[in-house]
């Protein structure tokens, strides 16, 4: 049998298989980038969602589910806040560098900026109660 070409499979396997494996594990890694953004997000809205639960010990809604009681307000910057430092110190996997709350009077912004990236990740909540708007509502109905 003749061969038609000359040439040396291992060496042009030398050549090929070094790129090929360069590529497959920057897929991995950009899928990792990924994943761990997608996982800061979901916390961060729901962390924006638990805070805007919050409310005065007078209305008896958020407090038990989410609160630690304090003397007249629920604190949910602080309830945030320590939130993002556990995860932090606790999740190998959440890498994030610094997180804020952000409370006005009627959002609650969480934002983190994940490590490796410029970019902040920002989720926004609203303020609402169902109890009230449960209430308003029958009263609509009734009148």
């Amino acid at each position: 049998m003749r061969k038609k070409w000359k040439g040396s499979f291992t060496v042009e396997a030398s050549f090929i298989m070094p790129i090929v494996l360069f590529l497959y594990l920057l897929i991995i890694l950009s899928a990792l980038f990924l994943y761990c953004r997608c996982a800061i997000s979901q916390n961060n809205f729901l962390l924006a969602m638990r805070a805007a639960r919050f409310t005065e010990g007078k209305e008896h809604y958020g407090e038990v589910i989410y609160g630690l009681e304090n003397d007249t307000l629920w604190q949910p910057k602080q309830y945030v806040e320590e939130r993002i430092e556990r995860k932090r110190a606790f999740y190998p996997f959440f890498p994030t560098e610094e997180g804020e709350c952000i409370v006005s009077k009627d959002c609650i912004f969480v934002q983190t900026r994940q490590r490796g990236s410029g970019k902040v990740i920002k989720k926004t909540s609203q303020k609402w109660n169902p109890v009230l708007m449960i209430r308003q509502w029958r009263k609509e109905q009734n009148a």
